[in-house]
């Protein structure tokens, strides 16, 4: 085993970079953080709000039931079959 076989080999790594992260300024890194905050309280909002939407859809089909008006998907009437 001669030096040039010391030089030909290369040590492996062992794991590669997946990524890095960026470096933020003061004003940037709290801008980000605000664009993620924003996105998790809308997705935590939009959850809470189906439950609310389908008692509400099905509120209005039974007032328009009641009321004796064409039964539509949503539950509102666009006025169409007034007369």
């Amino acid at each position: 085993m001669g030096w040039l076989s010391l030089l030909t080999k290369g040590k492996k790594v062992a794991g590669a970079i997946k990524s890095v992260a960026p470096k933020l300024t003061k004003g940037e890194s709290t801008k980000v953080w605000g664009h993620k905050l924003r996105g998790k309280f809308k997705k935590d909002l939009n959850k809470s709000t189906e439950g609310i939407d389908k008692v509400l859809t099905s509120t209005n089909k039974l007032v328009q039931k009641v009321e004796g008006k064409p039964i539509t998907k949503s539950g509102i009437s666009k006025g169409k079959d007034i007369k």
